[in-house]
């Protein structure tokens, strides 16, 4: 039997680290349903396009049976097949942010609430739902179309923040200081907002999305999944204890079906420092 070829997305640029996870994720699922469905292949596709460009050229039927994951809103799930499983079980709506900063500069925002930080500049990509995310939340944005390029804005101080997914700045902080310096992980804030990123494809690709729904769920069930998650996740607990959490409206997601909460984790609020809304 001919294996099936699945394609999943690229890496951004030479710092982002952020796909291993996806591969990773991608690849389980299909092993949990080969006796259905068949042997498959994956290959890397969309090397070093942006995310906006990359669904873009999806949507267009530009890529045969490709797997990205997105940040997904209620105009995604008319535009693409959507495989409704959030892959970081909530933990992408948790963002920590990359400063320009040395010595005593790390405890500058450390008192800054809500208001305060909406006077400065933040980094973030063009096509990210992130960037409307904030806009819509007063916040001031930067929109920057390569994903090295934000890295560059902070050690020009061009921007003061560039928040990134709690999960996903362990990665970026090894390459991002050892090639840009002076920039660190704020140490005392982080924002929330729901954020639930999935696999999408192309519209006419149901058949294979509900396969990637299916080991997916099956790997939940059986334990699999929670150990990689566990591999990749669990530190991104522990970054978020004594943090003030600043909670915004995601607006975005109005009429997505909630069900896929049930795979969330559930945070104990008891680890959290104080909310401030």
């Amino acid at each position: 039997m001919t294996p099936t070829v699945f394609h999943y997305q690229a890496a951004e640029g030479n710092l982002d680290g952020r796909k291993a996870f996806v591969k990773e994720a991608l690849q389980l699922a299909l092993e949990k349903t080969q006796d259905e469905y068949g042997p498959f292949v994956m290959q890397e596709a969309g090397n070093y396009l942006n995310k906006a460009r990359l669904l873009r050229e999806l949507q267009q039927g530009h890529f045969d049976n490709m797997f990205v994951r997105a940040s997904v809103t209620d105009e995604m799930l008319t535009d693409f097949a959507v495989v409704a499983f959030p892959l970081a079980r909530g933990m992408d709506g948790y963002r920590v942010a990359f400063i320009r900063a040395e010595g005593t500069e790390l405890q500058r925002f450390c008192q800054l609430d809500k208001a305060a930080l909406q006077q400065l500049s933040i980094v973030q990509g063009i096509g990210w739902l992130d960037s409307k995310i904030l806009l819509a939340n007063g916040f001031k944005v930067q929109q920057v179309n390569q994903y090295e390029n934000m890295f560059n804005m902070l050690r020009a101080s061009r921007a003061d923040l560039f928040f990134r997914a709690v999960n996903e700045i362990d990665i970026e902080r090894q390459n991002a200081v050892h090639d840009y310096g002076m920039l660190q992980v704020e140490p005392c804030l982080a924002l929330y907002y729901p954020l639930p990123r999935f696999f999408v494809t192309d519209k006419n690709n149901a058949q294979n999305a509900q396969r990637v729904y299916l080991g997916l769920v099956r790997a939940y069930e059986d334990g699999s999944f929670i150990r990689l998650w566990n591999r990749y996740f669990e530190p991104s607990i522990n970054r978020l204890q004594q943090r003030r959490i600043i909670r915004l409206d995601n607006p975005f997601i109005k009429t997505l079906d909630p069900q896929y909460q049930r795979y969330n984790i559930n945070l104990q609020p008891s680890p959290l420092a104080p909310i401030n809304k």
